[in-house]
Order: C-alpha cells, then structure tokens, then sequence
C-alpha cells in the first residue's frame, strides 16, 4: 500500500466514524455550541460589568454627599467629601487667607492648621499636607477629596489651588515668586 492509498484508508476511516457520530450535523452542533456559548459568556459579562460599575459609581457618589458615621471626629464633628463648588464656597467665605504670614509667630502650618479646624467646624473633611524640601525644610498646606473632581490642592495663604510634583520646585510648578531656599518637592505627606 503507497502513501496515498494509506491516506485515503485512514480518511475513509474518519468519515466513516463521523457517520457513525452523527455526521456533519455533530461537528455542527460542536462548533455552533461552542460559539453560542463563548457569545453569551461576553454579552453576560460585559452587561453584568456595565451594570455592577453603574451601581457602583451610583453607591459611591451618593455616600461621597452623605456623611458616614466613620467620618466622625473626635470632637463631635461629622464630616464629609465636599463638592467642588462647595470646597470652592468654603474657601470664599474662609477668613484665613487675609491674615498676615508673620515669620516664628503665624506661619504656614498656621494657616493650614486653620483652614482645616473651619472646615471641620462645617462638617467638610480636610487634610494637612507637609511638603518636604532639601536641607530639612518644608511648607504646609491643605487638601480636599471633592466628590466630583478628586483630590485637590490649596494653598491656603492665599486659598490658591496649587500642583505638587515630586522632584519639581513648588513655587515654580504654581508661579509663585522664588523661595529663599531650595524647594524642591523631596516628597509630601497628607494627614486626614
């Protein structure tokens, strides 16, 4: 027996046991199971995914205006995530900003400690915000998680919203006049 008659033997072989399988319809019936199946599996997925983000972000956003019992100070205080426009309404009816920065007497931690205390006393969560620079200096501001922009910076000598960048100079990322030293951002740590 040559090569091709070997072939012909082994796929007659074949067909005959498909036949006996079911015939074209078995292989049929595999292959459309197994693209029925794979479909379905995605459309379940993605719908489920969509959905279950949906909920999320619902659930999120709403706990973001309501305040938690977690939230809950130490002084009695509960605090909550403000909007934008409302850190921003904060900010503007803030007194802090018109003080004067008098050196070893009302500094930057000064203002920010501030700042912070107001805000807590409108039940608005806060943070302190230590900025490290070289030669163990740092600055000192505040921070608020707004429920629909993020985290945001300010600089609360002048209720600014400011960039900090590791490695980059902090007056220079904000414009600010150069400091008298190296401020260099070395790191920033923020204190809830």
């Amino acid at each position: 027996m040559d090569y091709s008659q070997k072939i012909a033997t082994v796929l007659g072989i074949f067909l005959a046991i498909v036949m006996l399988c079911g015939g074209s319809g078995f292989l049929s019936y595999t292959y459309g199971y197994q693209i029925g199946h794979e479909a379905s599996y995605n459309q379940g997925y993605n719908q489920g995914k969509d959905e279950g983000y949906q909920a999320g972000y619902k659930s999120g956003s709403e706990a973001g205006y309501k305040p938690s019992p977690e939230q809950e100070t130490s002084s009695g205080y509960t605090l909550h995530n403000p909007t934008y426009q409302e850190m921003k309404a904060f900010l503007a009816q803030d007194t802090t900003n018109s003080k004067t920065y008098t050196e070893d007497e009302y500094v930057c931690t000064d203002f920010a400690a501030a700042v912070n205390n107001n805000a807590e006393a409108k039940g608005i969560r806060c943070a302190i915000v230590d900025i490290f620079y070289p030669e163990g200096y740092g600055h000192t501001i505040v921070a608020f998680e707004t429920t629909d922009r993020g985290l945001i910076f300010i600089e609360p000598q002048f209720d600014h919203e400011v960039k900090l960048i590791a490695g980059k100079s902090y007056y220079q990322i904000n414009n600010y006049t150069p400091a008298p030293r190296d401020d260099t951002i070395n790191r920033f740590l923020i204190i809830w």
